[in-house]
This record gives structure tokens, sequence and C-alpha cells, in this order.
């Protein structure tokens, strides 16, 4: 009497390479989740704002929901190539799981769970910071940053200087408005979690809060030109009575 449905199924689930290949599944996963944790935020550049920490924790709970996706394609595709068949027969095909209810379900709740779960907590993050820089504009200080072929400008109109240096006071919030002199640019100050267009004839805003000393490495991230890659600078985060100190070097006036 040949098998029913369900028993293939059953059957299959018992077979030595289906386990093998769930075993290694699961320890990618797990090794995935350690990766994401721990390991991974140490490539990561220094947070120096409240912005760029929301991204480093981001990223690890983004690592989390995807690894079991990951462990599963990789153990997968890990032994396939490890145990390639041999000879000129080919081996008896498994049950189609893409044609199995209980499977198909499975597969789609877990997914959209994980989707679901990655949407309303970008969300939540993205909503989070808008409130904060909502809060703190009235104190904020102005940036104007300009993008041009292939430098970047800042200008603080309240202290009156012009430099190609972003340098910063810690704890103080702070609004950038960009703009381009020419082609379309993108201001990314690393450390900071900043990432905002620089377009011609419109000014986009931008707001974070340094929160820790530390260097600020500026970069173009959109291609801009033959120099795009040469088109960064730096500056710094630095203390209250540092930064004073540096305005009054540059010519400029504090309040």
């Amino acid at each position: 009497m040949a098998p029913t449905p369900g028993e293939k199924l059953t059957n299959f689930f018992k077979r030595r390479d289906v386990i093998i290949a769930s075993a290694l599944g699961v320890a990618i996963t797990a090794l995935t989740v350690i990766i994401g944790g721990w390991w991974y935020t140490k490539w990561m550049p220094t947070a120096l704002s409240t912005d760029m920490k929301s991204i480093e924790r981001l990223m690890v709970i983004f690592t989390w929901i995807s690894a079991p996706v990951c462990g599963t394609v990789v153990a997968i595709t890990l032994y396939t190539f490890f145990n390639r068949h041999k000879g000129d027969t080919p081996p008896e095909d498994g049950p189609a799981i893409r044609t199995r209810g209980p499977i198909v379900i499975l597969w789609s709740v877990v997914s959209s769970m994980l989707c679901l779960v990655a949407v309303v907590y970008g969300l939540i993050e993205l909503n989070s910071a808008e409130g904060k820089a909502q809060a703190d504009a009235p104190h904020a200080m102005i940036v104007e940053v300009t993008g041009n072929q292939w430098v970047w400008n800042f200008h603080y109109p309240a202290q009156d200087v012009t430099t190609d240096k972003l340098m910063l006071p810690i704890n103080q919030p702070v609004e950038f408005r960009i703009i381009s002199a020419d082609v379309n640019h993108s201001f990314w100050p690393v450390q900071l979690g900043v990432k905002a267009d620089a377009n011609r004839y419109q000014v986009t805003l931008a707001d974070t809060t340094p929160n820790k000393l530390g260097t600020i490495d500026v970069k173009c991230a959109e291609l801009c030109g033959l120099y795009h890659a040469y088109m960064e600078t730096t500056g710094a985060v630095t203390t209250r009575a540092d930064f004073n100190n540096w305005v009054t070097a540059q010519g400029g006036h504090t309040a």
C-alpha cells in the first residue's frame, strides 16, 4: 500500500539529510544572532549621537529578525554543496513542500510576522526620532551645509563662521540646513547617524544631538561626479569650551 501524502511528509522530515540540514540551520541562526548582537556592532562607527545609537540598535534587531531565514538558506546551500549526488541516477525527489497546506500556512505566517515586527519597530523608531527633534528644535544650533563638487562647506550663522570642518559642541541639539550648489549630493556625517539629500534650490532639514566626544567623518553618499569618492572631510564633537575657542580662532563670536 502506497504511503499517504501525510506519511510521505513525515518520512521526509525523518531523513538524515533533512535532519542534518535542520541542525545546521539552527546553528547558523544562533551564530547570526551572536554576530548581530555583539560582533557586528564592533564594526560600526563610534556612535556620537542618539540617532546613531538608534541606527546601531535597529541594525542589530533587524539582523536578529532575519537570522532564521539566513540560517535556513545558508544551511540548505552548504549541505547541498558538500553532499552532491554521485552517479548518473538522480535521487528520489521529496514531497513538494509548496503544495502542503500546513507548511505553506506556517511559512506565510512566520514570514508575515517577521515583516510586521520590522515595519512596526521601524515606525516606532522613526516617530521617536521625529518627536525628539521637534522637542529640541527651539534650542537647536543652526548649521547651514552646502555641497559643491567636491567639497563640503559649513556656515554657522549665529557664530558668523564658515569652514570646511564640521565642529559641534557636545549635548547641543543641532539643525542642519542642507543644500547643493550644483548637482545632487548626500550629506553623511557618519558617526552622527545622519544622512540627508543635498539638492539644488531646496533646503533639506536634518536634526541630531551629539552626546559623545569624538571625531566625525563627513562623506557624500550619492554619486555626484568624477571625484565623488574624495568628497569628504572631518570634524569633531568637542566640549563647549573647546567649541567656543574654535569659533573665536575662526574669527567668529560666541553667544
